[in-house]
């Protein structure tokens, strides 16, 4: 059984824990070791998660099967009422079970009812299965960016919106 719980500043341990069963994985075929070391320690480390729930608005949720964490996602309001997916993410071996769907009818539910007409995200260009998943949800692409992360890395992003 899935379950849903508002994350808080006390579960950026069970979050960065789970970033890191995650994130090599997908990300080190598409960036690298250096560059996935490099952003894991800019987005993910513990007083970076704590600024983006406490000063950008982020508001995170864990997902949990059967008691047991398997993913996370992040959203927050960036007006017009629009919001951005800024991080779902699932267990590697547990996606392709619908937890991804199940985190975002969550936070699509949650939308409608503050109001929402759409929901934002970027996702990696060579991000093929992230890609597929969105897409096959309702996500619709918009634009390309390119965006500087500092170090000398860019996250080189497709923008997909859903309308809600």
């Amino acid at each position: 059984m899935l379950s849903i719980k508002k994350a808080t500043t006390g579960d950026i341990e069970l979050i960065s824990e789970l970033t890191y069963q995650v994130w090599p994985q997908t990300y080190t075929p598409i960036l690298g070791p250096v560059q996935v070391t490099y952003m894991l320690n800019l987005f993910y480390n513990p007083d970076a998660l704590k600024t983006q729930m406490e000063q950008s608005g982020h508001r995170f949720i864990i997902c949990f099967k059967d008691d047991k964490p398997v993913g996370f996602a992040s959203f927050s309001d960036i007006g017009a009422e629009t919001f951005k997916l800024h991080k779902l993410y699932i267990l590697p071996g547990l996606q392709g079970n619908g937890i991804g769907r199940f985190m975002l009818n969550h936070i699509t539910d949650e939308l409608k009812k503050e109001g929402a007409h759409s929901l934002l995200l970027n996702v990696n260009i060579y991000n093929t299965t992230a890609k597929a998943f969105y897409q096959k949800v309702g996500f619709k692409h918009v634009k390309d960016e390119d965006i500087d992360i500092g170090g000398g890395y860019f996250m080189n992003d497709h923008v997909l919106r859903l309308e809600l």
